[in-house]
C-alpha cells in the first residue's frame, strides 16, 4: 500500500485517467485535408486495409514505405511505423506534416496485461501512459510529468484521443459483431470495448511492472507505440484515436507467444478499424 500510494502520488492525487489531456477535436496547427492517416507498427497490421482499398498505390517517403487510396470513400495514407517509440515519433510526424490529416488512427497489437481479454479481443484506447518514463528505483518506477519543447512546459504522462472520437468509437462497438476466433484452445467471438493501454520501448516485463500497470493505471494491453504516438498528436495538435486487440498474455520472454498470437491480433485490431472507419 505504501508503495503504491507513493506512485499514485507521483504520477498525481487524482489518478491518471482522470487529468490526461485530451487531443483537439480538430488539427490546431494547419488546415486539414479530407485524409485520414492509418499507421500500424509493423507489416502484419496494415493488409487488411491495403486490401481494402480499390485504387491503392504503394509509394515511399523519405524512405518510408506507404499505400494511399480510398477506403469507404474516404482517402487515406496507410503507413507502417517501425517497432518502438522512436519510430513512432519520427514516422508519425513525416507523414502528418506531409499529408495533413484530419485524423491519425492508429491499429495493432499488444500483449494482454487484464486476464479477463481473450486474444484478438479489441480495445480502444481511452487513455494511454508510457510506462518506462521516470525512475526506475530498487522497488519500482517511480512516474513523473514530461517536459514539452514548448517553453519546457510540464505534460502529464497521460494522453487521451478527443472526447468526440471516442463518441463515434462508442457507435461502432454498439454495431459491430465481432468474428468468431480459435486460440489458446477455445473458440469465440470477439469482443471490443474502451480500455487503457500502456508503451514502452520494453517488449517483455516482469511480473512486477504488470502488476504496476494493473495497479495504478489498471492497464489492459501493453505494447510499443500507442502512447508515443499520442504523445506526438497532442503535441501538434492533431485528432487520432487508437486500436488495439490483445495477442500474447504480458510476459518476460513473449517471443514465441507473440508469433502464434499476433496474426491473429493484429486481424481483429484491423477489422474492427475498418468498421470504424464507416463512422470517422
Amino acid at each position: 500500500m505504501k508503495l503504491r500510494l507513493i506512485l499514485a502520488l507521483a504520477f498525481g492525487l487524482c489518478g491518471a485517467v482522470a487529468h490526461a489531456a485530451e487531443a483537439p477535436s480538430k488539427p490546431l496547427n494547419y488546415s486539414p485535408t479530407d485524409t485520414i492517416l492509418i499507421l500500424g507498427a509493423v507489416p502484419q497490421e496494415i493488409p487488411p486495409f491495403v486490401d481494402a482499398m480499390k485504387d491503392a498505390q504503394k509509394k515511399t517517403f523519405w524512405g518510408i514505405p506507404y499505400w494511399q487510396g480510398h477506403i469507404e470513400g474516404k482517402p487515406v495514407v496507410v503507413a507502417i511505423t517501425g517497432i518502438g517509440k522512436t519510430y513512432t515519433g519520427m514516422t508519425s510526424t513525416l507523414f502528418i506534416s506531409e499529408f495533413k490529416p484530419r485524423l491519425v488512427l492508429m491499429s495493432g497489437t499488444g500483449a494482454r496485461t487484464n486476464p479477463e481479454l481473450r486474444t484478438g479481443d479489441v480495445i480502444v484506447a481511452t487513455v494511454m501512459h508510457e510506462h518506462d518514463y521516470g525512475s526506475l528505483t530498487s522497488k519500482d518506477m517511480v512516474f513523473r510529468p514530461m517536459n514539452s519543447p514548448i517553453d519546457g512546459h510540464e505534460v502529464e504522462n497521460a494522453f487521451s484521443p478527443p472526447v468526440s472520437l471516442l463518441k463515434l468509437a462508442d457507435q461502432a462497438i454498439a454495431t459491430y459483431k465481432g468474428p468468431e476466433v480459435t486460440a489458446n484452445g477455445a473458440t469465440y467471438k470477439v469482443k471490443v470495448r474502451r480500455g487503457v493501454v500502456s508503451s514502452s520501448d520494453l517488449f517483455g516485463v516482469t511480473q512486477q511492472r504488470i502488476d504496476t500497470l494493473r495497479s495504478l493505471f489498471h492497464n489492459d494491453i501493453m505494447e510499443m507505440e500507442s502512447a508515443p504516438l499520442g504523445h506526438v498528436c497532442e503535441t501538434l495538435g492533431v485528432p487520432y484515436i487508437v486500436v488495439r486487440a490483445g495477442s500474447n498474455v504480458a510476459q518476460e520472454a513473449p517471443n514465441d507467444d507473440y508469433l502464434r498470437l499476433g496474426p491473429i491480433a493484429a486481424k481483429q485490431a484491423a477489422y474492427f478499424s475498418l468498421h470504424l472507419l464507416k463512422y470517422l
